[in-house]
Parts: structure tokens; sequence; C-alpha cells
């Protein structure tokens, strides 16, 4: 079978604007699935199954460019080191500073320092403080298996389709661990979308000949898997279960699969230079923001549990709903944006170990 894989790789130094609209766009998504919680019960379904699964476009990024930049020469102990320093860095300082902010707030409570002792191991036993940072375990753990990925990217293009499909048919059936705290799950679960990455780069120029095809077909696939899941499985948001317990098929899966494909192809025809700058900025705040925005949340989960804004929760419409979603949004990605930008600006190159 003929060679489909066209692209010499490139040089680290060279950025993909498209890659970074889609850092932009991708974190963008997780903190808009984060700011749901306030604007329950009477939030659109239809809108919160959309916005989703941005955990996946992550992935699929960090697939793409461990091709793209690191495999090319690759060096194991490297590139784990690497990793390690941009991300366990600043996902420790930021844990202990949360730790430390929860066990405060126990202590507010009237909790005994047994108590909150107790509690703190319960919380670190998880393998994160706050619930977001379960995502950096693993994928240093998919990091970690960098070995396996090396042989997938070397070997043919019909064995890669094999593995892409057979891991994919396992994660629809196996779906997402409870609680996000089984780190091996989400490494069997999450690896089609890395997979994906690397194909994308590895058979790019190839797939640029398919490209309004590949947009068409990933628009409708994450159409109609998001009304499926609204209105025929009625299931809202992600699957969460034991791995060897069945409890049906994993729409969002399929969905956020082929949103990747869609979302890529969309970021290809952003012309808007406002556009293009923007999301170029978050892209390098994207790490941040994805640190910082759990604080924020606590911090307006405590402004909304006031005496004063109790009249106003649980919200009763969908225009108040969605406002309420609006400013949410906004005060944790816009707020976690300004809290890295001032941590790096004060503490200079050393501001990426604290906030990443």
């Amino acid at each position: 079978m003929r060679d489909l894989s066209l692209v010499v790789p490139h040089s680290q130094k060279e950025r993909f604007a498209e890659f970074d609209y889609l850092r932009g766009v991708a974190i963008a998504l997780i903190v808009l699935g984060h700011s749901i919680f306030l604007a329950q019960p009477v939030f659109p379904l239809l809108l919160e199954n959309l916005l989703r699964g941005g955990t996946g476009l992550f992935v699929f990024i960090s697939g793409f460019f461990f091709h793209r930049v690191f495999y090319p020469r690759f060096n194991y102990r490297k590139f784990i080191a690497k990793k390690a320093k941009a991300l366990l860095i600043p996902f420790l300082v930021i844990s202990l500073f949360a730790l430390f902010v929860r066990m405060f707030g126990w202590w507010q409570d009237g909790l005994d320092w047994q108590q909150n002792v107790l509690n703190a191991w319960y919380t670190l036993r998880n393998g994160y403080v706050l619930y977001p940072h379960w995502y950096i375990p693993f994928i240093f753990l998919t990091f970690l298996c960098s070995p396996l990925h090396l042989a997938y990217i070397r070997t043919n293009f019909i064995t890669q389709t094999g593995l892409l499909v057979l891991f994919s048919f396992i994660a629809v059936l196996m779906h997402r661990p409870e609680s996000n705290s089984n780190f091996l799950q989400s490494l069997v679960y999450f690896t089609p979308y890395y997979l994906l990455g690397i194909l994308i780069s590895q058979y790019e120029q190839s797939l640029r000949r398919w490209h309004v095809a590949l947009l068409i077909a990933g628009l409708v696939m994450v159409a109609v898997t998001a009304l499926a899941q609204t209105y025929l499985w009625v299931h809202i948001g992600n699957y969460h279960t034991a791995a060897f317990h069945y409890a049906g098929w994993d729409l969002q899966f399929i969905q956020t699969l082929f949103g990747c494909i869609a979302m890529l192809a969309l970021c290809r025809h952003i012309s808007w230079l406002w556009l293009q700058q923007h999301l170029q900025w978050l892209a390098e705040l994207s790490f941040p923001i994805f640190f910082i925005h759990p604080l924020l949340t606590i911090l307006v989960e405590n402004i909304a549990a006031l005496e004063a804004m109790k009249p106003l929760f649980p919200v009763a419409s969908v225009g108040n709903s969605l406002l309420v979603f609006i400013v949410v949004f906004v005060v944790q990605f816009y707020g976690s944006a300004g809290v890295a930008v001032l941590v790096r600006n004060v503490f200079k190159s050393k501001g990426k170990f604290i906030v990443g």
C-alpha cells in the first residue's frame, strides 16, 4: 500500500496557527463545561451536551504535537523531564494552596484538627485536590506510555486505523471513570483522541485534500450524536461508570471524537485578525487557565452561598440560567487569565512554575 505519511516533521520552533486557535477553543470549552453548575436546573440540555467533552480536544492536540514536535528527535528522558517540569510543578504548587484553602474552610465550619486532617487525606488519596486537576496525573501517565506511541507511529496505516477503531470501541463501552479517579481507565478511554491527533499530524497533507468532506462529516456526526444523546438516550453530560460495568453506549465520546476533526477544520477557516490574536493569546495561557479556574469556582460557589444571593438560586427561567452561565464563565475564564498574567509579570520566568 502507498505510504500516506507525506509530511516531513517540522522543527520544534514552527507554529501551526490552526492548532493555536484550537488550543484557545479547547480551554474555552473546558471552562464552559465547568460553568454550568449554578445555571441548573433549567439550563438547555442540548447545549450542555454540546459543551461537554473539551478534555478530549485537549488530548487530541497533545497527540498531534507529540508526533509533530517531539517524535523527530525523541528522547524519552528529556521528554518526561520537560513534561514534569511544565505540568507537575505547578500542579503541586496550586494543589497545596487549594488544600490549605479547603482545610481553612473546614476549620471555619467547626471541624476539629483530627477531622480536618482526615478530610485532607480523603482528598489527597484521589490523586488531586481540585476536581478538574485529575487531568494532570492522567496525561502524565499518557506521556509515560510514549514508547507505545512511537511503535504506533512506525507501524503501517491499516494497523494504525485498526488500533484507533479498537480503542474507540472499548472507550464507547467502558466510559470515563467514576469521579475521574481511575487514571488507568482514563488512559484507555482517552487514548483514541491521542492516536487521532498523531494520525492527523502524520497524514496531514493527504487529509487536507479531504478537508471539506471531513468538516461536513464531523459536523453531521456531532449533531446526530448530540441530538440522540439528549432526546433518545436522554443522558446529560459525560458518561461515568466503573470500568467493567456496562451502562450503554457513550455517545459523548463519539461526539467529541468527530468534534476534534470538525473544530480543527473550522479553525483553519478563521480569518478575523482580532479573533486569531485572541485565540493565540488564550492558547498561550491555556494551562494557567486550566490550573487556576477551579480556585475561582470555589470563590463563585462561596459568593453564591451568601445569604444575600440565596433568592437568586436556583434559577427559575432559561434566560436567567444563560445569564448566570455567562457571568460564571467570564469570571472563571478571564479571571484565571488575569491571575496568570499577573503572576507571570510579578514572578517573571519563575511564574510558569506557579501557574503553568
